[in-house]
C-alpha cells in the first residue's frame, strides 16, 4: 500500500467516522463542533469504535443482525485488533490495517480513522478493552445483582468512554495521565449511565430483556421483576403512569440520588478541559441530570413512553453551563 493510497483510505475512514456521529448522535456531533478539526475527527473516530461494539451486541436478535455466537466473536476480533495497535512499528502505511480486519468489509472502514486517532494522541488501550468488556455484559446478560456491579458496568460501557476521549478534551499542556482528572471523567459516564438505566427500564426489557436495577434495591423496596414487567407491557402512558407504586418510586429516586454523586466531580477539572469544548461538557451533564427530572414530571413512567428534555429546557441549560464555565475557570 502506498502513502497516497493510504491517505486516501484514511481520509474516507474519517469522512465516515464523521458521517456515523452525525446521523447517529446529533447532539454529540453538535456539542463538539467547536473543538479544532483533528480534535473533532478524533472524537467522531472514538465515537465510531463505540458505536460499532454497542451495535454489535444490541442488533442481536433483529432481522439480518448477527447471532450472539457470531457477536461475540466479532467482541474477540476487535479486541485482538485493539490490542495489536501498539504492537507495530514502523510506516503506518505498509502495516496494511484492511487486510488485518477484512478489507471487504464495509463495517470496518471506520478503523483506520480510529487506529491514527489512538496512535497519534497516544490512548492508552485498556479504555478501549473496557468498553469492550462492558459489551460483553450485555452479551452474556446476568441481572445486576448490587450498586457495585452498576457500577462496574457503567464504568466499562460509558466511564470507559470519557477516559477515551480526555486527551482529545484537554486543554494543550495538561497532564491527562492524572489519577484524578480520569477518574472524574469516568464517573461523569457511570452518572449518566444510570440515568440512562433509570429512563429506559420498559425498553430496556421489552426489547431486550434486561433489568438493570439493582436486586439488592428492588429487594429492599419491595419491586419485584413481575411488576416491571407488567408495567412495561402497557402501551398507554396515562394508563401506565396510575400504576406505578409508591415502592417503584422510592427506589428510582434512591438510584438517582446514587446517580447525582457521580456528577459532580469533573466540575473541579473544567480548566483542564479544551475551552471549546468546556460549555458543550457541561451543558451535557446537566441535560442528563434533567432526564431525571422529565422521568419525573412524566410521573416516574419510564415503562410506556421515553421520557425528553424540552427544547427550551435544553436551551436554558446550555446559558447555565455558560454561567458556570465563566465562574469555575
Amino acid at each position: 500500500m502506498t502513502n497516497s493510497d493510504w491517505g486516501t483510505r484514511l481520509e474516507a475512514s474519517y469522512q465516515l467516522a464523521d458521517s456515523i456521529m452525525k446521523d447517529r448522535a446529533t447532539s454529540f456531533y453538535q456539542a463538539f463542533g467547536n473543538l479544532p478539526k483533528d480534535r473533532f475527527r478524533g472524537v467522531a473516530a472514538i465515537y465510531a469504535f463505540c458505536r460499532f461494539a454497542d451495535d454489535t451486541i444490541d442488533a442481536v436478535g433483529e432481522p439480518g443482525a448477527h447471532s450472539l455466537d457470531e457477536a461475540r466473536k466479532i467482541l474477540d476480533q476487535l479486541e485482538s485488533a485493539v490490542l495489536a495497535i501498539h504492537s507495530y512499528s514502523g510506516d503506518v502505511s505498509d502495516q496494511q490495517i484492511f487486510a488485518r480486519l477484512k478489507a471487504a468489509d464495509d463495517a470496518w472502514l471506520w478503523w483506520a480513522a480510529f487506529e491514527d486517532t489512538v496512535r497519534r494522541y497516544t490512548i492508552p488501550l485498556d479504555r478501549f478493552i473496557n468498553q469492550i468488556d462492558g459489551q460483553r455484559m450485555d452479551a452474556d446478560f446476568n441481572d445486576i445483582r448490587d450498586d457495585s456491579e452498576l457500577v462496574l458496568y457503567g464504568r466499562r460501557v460509558a466511564g470507559s468512554v470519557g477516559t477515551m476521549l480526555l486527551p482529545l478534551l484537554a486543554d494543550d499542556g495538561r497532564d491527562t495521565d492524572d489519577e484524578g482528572w480520569i477518574e472524574a471523567c469516568e464517573n461523569l459516564g457511570v452518572g449518566m449511565q444510570i440515568t440512562n438505566i433509570l429512563r429506559d427500564v420498559g425498553e430496556d426489557l421489552r426489547a431486550r430483556n434486561r433489568v438493570y436495577l439493582p436486586e439488592t434495591r428492588m429487594t429492599e423496596y419491595g419491586v419485584s421483576r413481575d411488576v416491571i414487567e407488567r408495567l412495561s407491557c402497557h402501551k398507554d402512558p396515562k394508563t401506565t403512569a396510575t400504576l406505578i407504586p409508591q415502592s417503584f418510586i422510592d427506589m428510582w429516586e434512591s438510584l438517582a440520588t446514587l446517580a447525582d454523586q457521580y456528577y459532580a466531580a469533573y466540575e473541579s477539572y473544567l480548566s483542564w478541559f479544551h475551552p471549546n469544548c468546556r460549555v458543550a461538557l457541561v451543558a451535557a451533564a446537566l441535560s442528563y441530570r434533567a432526564i431525571a427530572d422529565a422521568v419525573r414530571k412524566d410521573k416516574y413512567n419510564c415503562f410506556s413512553s421515553r421520557c425528553y428534555t424540552s427544547a427550551a429546557t435544553r436551551a436554558a441549560l446550555v446559558l447555565e453551563a455558560k454561567r458556570r464555565v465563566k465562574r469555575l475557570v
